[in-house]
């Protein structure tokens, strides 16, 4: 553990070689620099955990604290770097050393073209130090820096195809929303230190244990401020529109945003922070809120697309909430497991759609694809794999019992809506992939020629397939006195297990119904005018970003055309052209005429003896 320094020099390090010199190293190079960057710090994750197991006690947390330097100092406020591993942080970075090396080796076999190479793995290693940052830093103020690198690489990420003016926008877009949230995170902070007088993250959440009263007003501020700066890292409703921007990325950049980096941070900021969130009650209920309509909205979205790229994008968004579902639940430790059911789903899902794009020679649209299981069986049995996932299959996948006691938990808090939704959630997921399936499997085949991709690439892919399912329902996790473990009710779980199932039969009747065997009945109900509209506001993302362009861009767009004509030079003729009308009025009364003086000298004297008598 005493070279945990590493796993955030070593690729920011790579990262100023790859940037400075990159474009004159053949492409293969820089694939092995990248490669061996994250092999570095896999292997120091591996040291670290053998080293962390090795020095356990039994009943005691483990917490390593390595100090660098002082950053700066301002009186007695003094911000020092310093590294800290517990059982939390090493979960974390597991997660993104694995998952990292996976993405990094699949990317040396999907990418082409040199360009994208060099700015893939320049830009994903500037990712891995950012977050690495966030994840093991013990000060709110330093995770800042790793906090705001992650925003910054995500910019780079998205905008690798900045020639087109679209991706540009998409990645100005994507930096802008980010940090807008920034701002509520920021003021979190400022909070917690005039509430606590500290930063360091231990001794916060001792103090606010100590000194703060449950569901006071400081504690809702502080944690509503803390939640809204993680939303969008999170890409939770309504700070979303920079997670369906990745699309425009490479797909291993995809991948690493939407899987195993980006949505980390905000996830680990609630986690760490986990003592403080349950003083609040409130925030609790805003969090349920906010994941509920998050599931309603990505669902719903993905049901009517036809980019494949969107199709995965939102199913992952939807399954995101689910995180936060467990945390209004209190459960931590069952969100921990969601999190790597979840990384492992989407990477997977992901993966898959990556190699499909290009044996179809590119092709997105999945109206145009169609009959390739005959084609294609492993790549369509990797998708029976994710789907076996996404839609709960009863007592086969891991996600069947995870998202099973997240639900049992809402509905046990009387959370019935949330639950509900929850419940809603499972059935539009197993529709969304059972469309996606359909329709590039089973239907017409519509396209024959095809591209060559490398078996070496499904490697990623059967190393992953193992985990979603019901062999790794909990990892053995050692967050035991870091972050508070819930005890489970299990009564009635047996009989809410049958109705999860049922849903899951129900999302299959439907899959059938719609996209298997469509028929006449179910053109003629699709074409209803409710239906109709609710599927054209569904294509328009809900009209979203209209509603963000009419409440925000326009009067933005307003206020600097009027700043541009300068009103401050408006308002300074009319100040010019007041003075001229009192200077004409006044020359007008120097007319020569000695009686108009005398009178002017004695209505001035009664003025001026008036005012002395009366005031």
């Amino acid at each position: 553990m005493n070279l945990l320094y590493l796993t955030i020099i070593v690729p920011l390090l790579t990262f100023l070689i790859l940037v400075c010199f990159g474009r004159h190293i053949r492409s293969i190079n820089v694939m092995i620099i990248g490669i061996s960057t994250m092999l570095v710090i896999t292997l120091i994750t591996i040291f670290s955990c053998i080293d962390f197991i090795s020095n356990i006690v039994p009943d005691m947390s483990l917490v390593y604290t390595r100090p660098l330097w002082n950053w700066f100092s301002v009186g007695d406020f003094i911000v020092p770097i310093s590294l800290t591993l517990d059982g939390l942080s090493l979960i974390f970075l597991v997660l993104i050393s694995f998952f990292g090396f996976l993405i990094y080796f699949f990317a040396a076999c999907y990418l082409t073209s040199s360009k994208d190479i060099y700015n893939f793995y320049a830009y994903s290693n500037l990712l891995i130090a950012s977050i690495l940052t966030v994840i093991l830093v013990d000060n709110l103020f330093v995770m800042l820096i790793g906090w705001e690198g992650v925003s910054i690489s995500t910019y780079l990420l998205i905008g690798i195809y900045y020639q087109q003016a679209r991706n540009g926008y998409a990645a100005v877009k994507a930096f802008i929303m980010m940090h807008l949230t920034d701002i509520f995170l920021i003021l979190g902070i400022f909070l917690l230190y005039q509430t606590v007088e500290t930063l360091n993250i231990r001794d916060v959440l001792t103090q606010a244990h100590d000194n703060l009263a449950v569901d006071s007003d400081i504690i809702f501020w502080i944690t509503l401020m803390l939640f809204l700066g993680a939303m969008s890292k999170s890409a939770l409703f309504p700070m979303h529109s920079w997670f369906a921007q990745t699309t425009l990325a490479p797909m291993p950049a995809v991948a690493l945003l939407q899987s195993s980096t980006v949505i980390l941070a905000g996830v680990y900021l609630v986690l760490r922070l986990s003592n403080l969130f349950m003083m609040s009650n409130d925030v609790l209920a805003i969090i349920s809120i906010m994941s509920s309509l998050t599931i309603l909205f990505a669902s719903t979205i993905a049901l009517v697309q036809y980019d494949i790229k969107r199709i995965i994008t939102y199913i992952n968004l939807a399954q995101i909430s689910y995180i936060f579902y467990a945390f209004s639940t209190q459960n931590w430790s069952l969100s921990l497991n969601y999190l790597i059911n979840y990384a492992v789903t989407s990477t997977l899902l992901i993966l898959a759609s990556s190699i499909l794009i290009r044996k179809c020679q590119g092709e997105r649209d999945i109206s145009k694809l169609g009959g390739l299981i005959k084609s294609f069986p492993m790549l369509y049995s990797v998708f029976l794999f994710i789907m076996i996932s996404l839609s709960a299959m009863p007592w086969i996948s891991s996600s069947f019992y995870i998202k099973g006691d997240i639900i049992l938990g809402l509905m046990a808090q009387d959370k019935l809506i949330s639950g509900t939704i929850g419940l809603l959630g499972i059935l539009l997921s197993s529709l969304n992939i059972w469309r996606l399936i359909s329709i590039v499997f089973y239907h017409k085949q519509k396209q024959s020629d095809f591209a060559k991709t490398k078996w070496i690439s499904y490697l990623p892919i059967f190393i992953l397939l193992i985990f979603p399912t019901a062999l790794f329902i909990y990892f053995p996790l050692p967050i035991r006195g870091i972050i508070p473990i819930a005890e489970l009710d299990t009564n009635g779980q047996l009989l809410f297990q049958l109705l999860l199932a049922a849903v899951t039969g129900l999302s299959f009747l439907i899959a059938y119904i719609l996209y298997a065997r469509p028929n006449s009945e179910v053109q003629e109900v699709l074409n209803t005018p409710m239906i109709k509209f609710f599927l054209r506001l569904c294509s328009s993302d809900w009209r979203y970003d209209y509603l963000l362009h009419t409440l925000f861009v326009k009067p933005y767009v307003y206020l600097a055309n009027l700043l541009k004509k300068d009103p401050l030079i408006l308002w300074d003729n009319w100040i010019l052209w007041g003075i001229r009308k009192v200077n004409e009025f006044i020359v007008d009364l120097e007319n020569g005429q000695i009686r108009w003086y005398m009178l002017s000298m004695v209505i001035g004297s009664i003025t001026i003896l008036m005012l002395l008598i009366f005031i």
